[in-house]
């Protein structure tokens, strides 16, 4: 049997669209089609039957969808025993990666919603970021919780070793442009309304951040991991943050296809122990 019939017909099962799985695969839909079709010839009946407007599998696709998985993890894992992988990080926790042997490590993009989909497209390996994805086929373990802090600079003329809400709300921000469903990062973790700040500066980075609120009167929320590696070195105040917020939750997330590839599960084991190092210390 031919390989490719078997991919496609997981993109189609996974996708319930021969439109979406073209476009995933960079096929045309009539190849989709004719990939199905060649598949059900050889089992002599169908795969999938409409429903409404869509697709779903019939009896005998449920019956193929875990066999098929199995046999392309198994071929995939010994094609694929390559040396390195490719990790996407958060800022916050780069520093913490490196090095680690066999991973080409690159800063996450402040746009998360193009993490999922260099995955999904196999541009990169293994995500370790504060954004949750529900799609099914990736997995997604917890292996970070931390609080948001608020910084500012030692000498600040207002603000010393506390802040309250008043105060907080009175002080011009630096905010991160980095959004999840065009949420900001402090507003999706508060854990009650947030009232309008005062807009000093928009980073694209949170080194940036900390590296404007050393040089200026402006405060920022962003992760203690990350506040704590540069305090000393750049003459800022770690306070506690007034607001309300949930604990950020950092994710190691990967494809299924991933799962039982014995390198691969080698990094993410060697990725999860120097996250909990940092909490040791």
């Amino acid at each position: 049997m031919d390989l490719n019939l078997v991919r496609t017909f997981l993109v189609v099962a996974e996708c319930q669209s021969y439109t979406k799985a073209a476009e995933r695969m960079q096929l045309t839909q009539p190849a989709i089609s004719a990939a199905i079709k060649r598949l059900e010839k050889l089992y002599g009946e169908n795969l999938f039957i409409k429903q409404g407007r869509g697709i779903e599998l019939s009896s005998k696709g449920q019956q193929l969808i875990p066999a098929f998985r199995q046999a392309v993890s198994i071929i995939e894992n010994a094609m694929n025993m390559r040396k390195q992988f490719n990790v996407y990080c958060n800022e916050s926790l780069i520093n913490t990666l490196f090095p680690i042997d066999n991973i080409n490590l690159q800063e996450s993009s402040p746009e998360k919603n193009q993490l999922f989909e260099h995955l999904r497209q196999e541009k990169t390996d293994i995500i370790v970021d504060s954004m949750l994805t529900r799609d099914s086929a990736f997995m997604v373990e917890e292996i970070l919780l931390e609080p948001l802090v608020v910084i500012c600079r030692k000498d600040h003329p207002r603000i010393q070793q506390s802040i309250t809400k008043d105060a907080f709300y009175r002080e011009e921000h630096v905010f991160y442009s980095g959004t999840w469903e065009k949420i900001r990062g402090f507003e999706l973790f508060a854990n009650e309304p947030i009232e309008e700040r005062k807009m000093a500066l928009i980073c694209h980075s949170i080194a940036s951040i900390v590296l404007n609120i050393s040089q200026s009167d402006s405060i920022a929320v962003i992760a203690r991991s990350f506040a704590e590696q540069w305090a000393a070195r750049l003459n800022l105040q770690i306070l506690t943050c007034p607001i309300n917020t949930d604990l950020i939750p950092y994710h190691l997330v990967y494809h299924k296809r991933q799962i039982k590839n014995p390198l691969h599960k080698k990094i993410r084991e060697e990725i999860k122990a120097k996250i909990k190092a940092l909490y040791r210390q």
